[in-house]
């Protein structure tokens, strides 16, 4: 029995790494100041998301989804994968 908890204590611990991000955010830099009626006219072909200051997030973590974060005047002043 000593034996088995002495193995247990030797297992490897398998620590979960966040995806790596692979949106395209630092392809989008030219969208840097637009506003929001501007994004919304965009036909993205991959998930997306326009995050006001105000506005509820979920903290779940995407690689392949681009975040479009605007400031009190609704313009974008960050843009990056989540």
């Amino acid at each position: 029995m000593g034996l088995c908890l002495g193995l247990a204590g030797c297992q490897e611990t398998i620590v979960a790494e966040q995806p790596a991000a692979s949106c395209g955010a630092d392809d989008m830099s030219h969208l840097m100041g637009l506003q929001r009626a501007q994004l919304e006219s965009i036909a993205f072909t991959q998930p997306h998301r326009i995050l006001g200051p105000d506005d509820a997030a979920t903290m779940d973590f995407r690689g392949d989804r681009v975040n479009f974060e605007l400031d009190d005047s609704g313009t974008v002043e960050r843009i990056y994968c989540g």
